[in-house]
């Protein structure tokens, strides 16, 4: 039996979705930056209405690959429990990372639910109505990083515990990536203000935090395909040496 069969296909899930929620999400959404939280009723629905239909596109098609950040949750627990049997250790920080990734794709599919919804028939809604719906899906999507610095920490914790010679990861990867889920405290700040560097369209918030969200995906991402790569390597030489 191949314990990493199927890994990288599901790892793969990891950079398709990255790959789609810099087109779905950031694109066609309108997210680069979202709309300002200092724009008026008036002034924000003017903008929903004008841009609609690439919007609903944009969260029609990040709802369908939002999935995916629980399989490719799944391609990281995969490694994750390589390491936790080669230390004799327990299952608990694989199944926190997992959970973690599921919990993390909610945050990705009621956010954009409710943008959707914002822009389905914004030409018959109240502009206040539309702009609560829009700032609902804004206030989970920044405040819920509990889950994702869970999810995170859970797999660095396991990950730093790698006995062999090469790690699995490197460690400036790790490190890098415990450092991006818990900078994301600062999101916290932003259902306090309305415009600046902690707004949900400001320098720190938006610019930063995204960035760095971003980029810890990428590795985090590139560095799984390679460990599930070099797993199942080492099992195949394994199994042909019995």
């Amino acid at each position: 039996m191949n314990p990493y069969r199927y890994g990288r296909f599901l790892g793969w899930t990891g950079i398709i979705m990255l790959v789609g929620t810099i087109v779905f999400w950031a694109i066609l959404g309108q997210n680069i930056p979202p709309y300002s939280p200092a724009l008026s009723a008036d002034e924000f629905a003017a903008q929903i209405r004008a841009h609609q239909g690439q919007i609903r596109l944009g969260m029609i098609g990040q709802l369908a690959i939002s999935g995916m950040w629980l399989t490719w949750g799944i391609a990281i627990a995969m490694v994750m429990r390589a390491i936790e049997k080669e230390n004799g250790d327990n299952d608990i920080l694989s199944t926190l990372q997992i959970w973690g990734a599921g919990f993390t794709t909610l945050v990705f599919i009621v956010p954009c639910s409710a943008w959707l919804a914002v822009a389905y028939r914004p030409d018959v809604m109240d502009p206040r109505t539309l702009q609560m719906m829009f700032d609902f899906g804004w206030m989970m999507f920044d405040c819920s990083y509990a889950l994702t610095t869970l999810q995170i920490i859970a797999w660095g914790v396991c990950v730093l515990q790698d006995k062999r010679e090469t790690p699995l990861y490197p460690g400036w990867a790790v490190w890098f990536s415990m450092f991006v889920v818990v900078s994301f405290a600062l999101e916290t700040f932003m259902p306090l203000v309305y415009d600046g560097p902690f707004s949900r369209s400001g320098l720190v918030n938006y610019y930063v935090e995204f960035g760095l969200f971003f980029v810890m995906w990428i590795v985090i991402a590139v560095y799984t395909l390679k460990a599930l790569t070099r797993l199942q390597l080492e099992h195949l030489a394994n199994h042909a040496r019995k």
